[in-house]
């Protein structure tokens, strides 16, 4: 009896372990059905990134960064809002640390985005501020 209880208790463990782990591996932000970023800076106009392959190209980038443990006291650089088709909104907040690397804050989670990252997401935001 002893052996049946915990051979149940080992499988609860391990279910409850890929869950787990499963749930923590999933996109940040589905760029699949996404049609617009629109960034604001403080003080500045909004930046509105409408070309879809641009727009799928930032989430997937956005969606490779590494979750951090921290918090961030001064006010983020960019406010940014994602649209999808079925008129859903998710916002989030961007900030650049140094030029070196850019972190984001989306439902209370912060990521940190490599240097690599941060200079193509960068690229995309120059590209789509100038059109």
């Amino acid at each position: 009896m002893k052996k049946i209880i915990a051979f149940i208790v080992v499988i609860a463990l391990l279910v409850i372990a890929f869950f787990y782990v499963y749930s923590r591996t999933g996109d940040v932000f589905p760029s699949s059905n996404a049609d617009l970023i629109i960034l604001s800076e403080h003080g500045k106009k909004e930046i509105k990134i409408k070309d879809r392959q641009n727009v799928k190209d930032m989430l997937d980038i956005l969606n490779q960064g590494k979750q951090v443990k921290l918090t961030k006291s001064v006010s983020p650089d960019y406010d940014g809002t994602v649209k999808y088709h079925e008129d859903r909104f998710d916002s989030f907040s961007m900030w650049l640390e140094g030029g070196n690397y850019m972190m984001y804050k989306y439902k209370n989670t912060y990521y940190k985005l490599t240097r690599h990252d941060t200079k193509l997401v960068q690229s995309i935001i120059k590209e789509e501020s100038q059109s």
